[in-house]
């Protein structure tokens, strides 16, 4: 559709753009002139999502770069969920409840009064309290009790409850909590019919949504802390019990540190043997030099070397050297030894020099037979005895030493699988431990951020807002009349579009195909302007035929025409009659054949014949056979034919025709039938056939036509033709 029509479209129906927008707009205002008015309050919440500290716990960044909106969603979810409102809107009621008297800083009158209404004063009776958490949890109670009773109907009313108040889910679904920009805050708003109402609601939502917060994250670590807890236990536990049978494996063996014990013990054990063979060589050198010095002094007849004084001696030394050679191996571990050790070598000096008196009162002073004197001789025989009697005692020290040692080795050698398998024990229950401590460490870290993330602090509290909200009846008023608008113009277009009927000349020939010789307006009334396009209308179509009979090769024959219709009532007799007029006073004689029926006998005229069509069915020349009336003395024949769709037309006339004119309503649509009919017509006459599109609307008309020149101011209204017979003459109508 091109702009040019769409606006004339428009204008056509410029009626209905205005009229219904207009009631739109008054409908409106008739249904919302008495609203109650709204209060809007709000209040900031810092939440610290995203640049809250938190106390690093491994998990802050689990969810990636998405994770604060998914915290925010959340966030918001909770806000808008039936459970939060449900909580916010009994605690609602049970503050309201605990009011006695009306008091104009909780609620309004209007408010109070709906709430006496709602809460019958027996139920008012059960639920109110001395205090008001004891209010609250009897509400709860009694909406939790069924679906049927009073509070949970106030909560959750239906479409037939006649009143519906601040309390229900519906009126706190005005509940609206928005991030503000890319920040930490979220901005909660909220809007109701009373300002008090309003702030209590937002400081309540504040108080359930904190703690739902709070609770919604710890939820989340009760489980991980649990488990680690339990399994840190068993841990432990498990621990222990190794730790235990590491302890009684040692008890049982005497072992305090293995690895360290073992390696002394090897240690200890080498040094024993080393020292012991140490000890034999020095106690056999000793031993050897002894005997030489007995056998030499024996030779010098000193018998008295074995005599029993001198063996209690020796055999006292060699005691006393063996303490002492114990207390030197012991005064290292045992520092308190020492005293002892001192008064054991001066014993044994003593014991010694006893030896050497000993020796001496038996022997006199004489040389040997090396020229040495006997008393050295005897003095070195006493320390040879004193030396040997030493070493035997360190030597027999020493090889209880080794043995001991060795025992101590070969019995901790068979033990190492063992402990090694136990302290393997140890470790893996060790590790087990320490993960599943620092297992709970970092969920226990993760909940301290959950608990400081979790507690949301308000930045702007709620406040109770004096001044109603702007109203916004205007921009509803506007953008009702603009939606109608549209929507009329779209139903206009809409029906333009789907209407298929040949409503103007261009549709006809885009259906038809036939071309559009004329077209008449419909008179819708009885000015005088409808008369005028009227009689211009029909002198264009006869100024068309005019040109049409010029195109007549044979000027001794008439011209012939044929006024068709698919049906009647389309318009046939008054073209046909209004062109025979028109013609005739053109001084071109034309004679108008019209059926011979009774539709037709009211349009008798002295233009006018008629014919019978059963009787020009005859294949001979029809124009012999019509009453005897002579037409060839005639230069135009307009012959009406019935409708072709409803009785039996003159086929035969077909033939004889000049040009057919096909006369169609403006109001109908174009069938298949029609079009078969025509197309077996082009098939029997050669004469071309053109449309006469009649009760067109006037503005069609004058698009086929031609705009009427607009007349100057001064001149004289155009008077109306008083009858048939004042049209206007041939020169007139040539000079037109």
């Amino acid at each position: 559709m091109r702009i040019k029509q769409f606006y004339k479209l428009m204008k056509r129906n410029w009626l209905l753009l205005i009229t219904i927008p207009l009631t739109t707009a008054a409908s409106i205002y008739f249904f919302t002139r008495n609203q109650d008015q709204k209060y809007v309050s709000d209040t900031v919440l810092y939440t610290g999502i995203t640049s809250g500290y938190k106390i690093d716990g491994g998990n802050n960044k689990a969810g990636g770069w998405n994770t604060d909106e998914i915290a925010f969603g959340n966030l918001m979810s909770l806000i808008n969920s039936r459970k939060m409102k449900e909580e916010v809107g009994l605690r609602l009621l049970a503050s309201h409840l605990m009011l006695k008297q009306h008091d104009p800083a909780v609620l309004t009158f209007k408010s109070y009064q709906t709430l006496q209404q709602i809460v019958p004063a027996t139920l008012k009776k059960q639920l109110v309290s001395n205090t008001l958490e004891e209010t609250t949890r009897n509400v709860f109670q009694h909406y939790k009790r069924n679906t049927s009773n009073s509070i949970y109907r106030i909560v959750n009313p239906t479409k037939t409850d006649p009143i519906h108040s601040a309390y229900s889910i519906a009126a706190l679904s005005e509940i609206s909590p928005n991030r503000i920009g890319q920040s930490d805050l979220i901005k909660i708003e909220y809007n109701s019919t009373d300002p008090s109402v309003c702030r209590q609601t937002l400081e309540l939502l504040t108080q359930v949504l904190t703690k739902k917060h709070k609770e919604l994250f710890s939820v989340q670590n009760e489980a991980v802390i649990g488990y680690f807890d339990s399994a840190t236990r068993e841990a432990y536990n498990k621990l222990q019990a190794a730790e235990r049978k590491l302890f009684e494996f040692n008890k049982s063996n005497n072992i305090v540190d293995y690895d360290q014990q073992i390696v002394t013990s090897t240690e200890e054990n080498q040094l024993a043997v080393e020292r012991r063979n140490e000890l034999e060589m020095q106690y056999a050198a000793a031993s050897s030099a002894l005997k030489a010095r007995e056998q030499f002094l024996k030779k010098r007849n000193a018998s008295n070397l074995q005599s029993q004084e001198i063996v209690r001696l020796r055999n006292q030394l060699s005691a006393v050297n063996s303490q002492i050679a114990e207390l030197e191996m012991a005064s290292t571990v045992l520092p308190e030894s020492a005293p002892r050790l001192a008064r054991l070598k001066q014993e044994a000096e003593t014991i010694t020099g006893k030896i050497n008196e000993t020796i001496n009162s038996y022997y006199g002073s004489s040389n040997s037979i090396q020229g040495v004197p006997v008393k050295d001789l005897l003095n070195d025989y006493a320390k040879n005895a004193a030396q040997v009697e030493e070493l035997r005692s360190q030597l027999n020290l020493m090889r209880k030493q080794q043995s001991s040692s060795s025992g101590k080795y070969n019995s901790l050698v068979p033990l190492s699988a063992d402990i090694r398998k136990i302290k393997r024990e140890v470790e893996v229950a060790e590790q087990e431990y320490i993960s599943q401590v620092e297992g709970l460490k970092q969920s226990k870290l993760s909940q301290q951020n959950v608990n400081m993330a979790s507690q949301l602090k308000v930045v702007d509290p709620p406040y109770t807002p004096k001044d109603p909200e702007t109203t916004k009846l205007i921009l509803l008023i506007m953008f009702g009349m603009c939606s109608s608008f549209f929507v009329v113009a779209g139903c206009i277009v809409t029906s333009s579009l789907l209407n298929e009927s040949l409503t103007e000349p261009a549709k006809v020939v885009k259906v038809t195909s036939f071309p559009v010789i004329g077209s008449l307006p419909l008179l819708s009334n009885s000015k005088a302007n409808q008369y005028i396009d009227v009689k211009k209308a029909e002198d264009h179509l006869t100024r068309q035929l005019l040109l049409r009979l010029q195109q007549k090769q044979n000027p001794h024959t008439p011209f012939v025409i044929g006024v068709l219709s698919s049906h009647s009532g389309e318009g046939k007799t008054s073209v046909s009659n209004t062109l025979t007029m028109n013609l005739n006073e053109l001084g071109i004689d034309t004679l108008c054949l019209l059926p011979d029926d009774e539709d037709h006998q009211k349009f008798t005229s002295s233009y006018s014949s008629y014919y019978s069509p059963l009787q020009a069915l005859t294949p001979n020349n029809p124009f012999t056979l019509l009453d005897g009336v002579e037409v060839f003395k005639h230069s135009v024949i307009i012959i009406e034919f019935p409708a072709l769709l409803e009785t039996i037309y003159p086929t035969s006339l077909l033939q004889h025709l000049d040009l057919i004119l096909l006369t169609i309503k403006a109001n109908r649509n174009w069938k298949d039938a029609d079009r078969d009919v025509y197309d077996s017509i082009k098939g029997v006459t050669k004469a071309p056939i053109e449309v006469v599109l009649n009760g067109v609307i006037p503005r069609h008309v004058e698009d086929f036509v031609g705009m009427q020149v607009k007349k100057n101011r001064g001149d004289k209204p155009l008077q109306l033709p008083q009858s048939t017979t004042d049209y206007p003459k041939k020169q007139e109508l040539l000079e037109s």
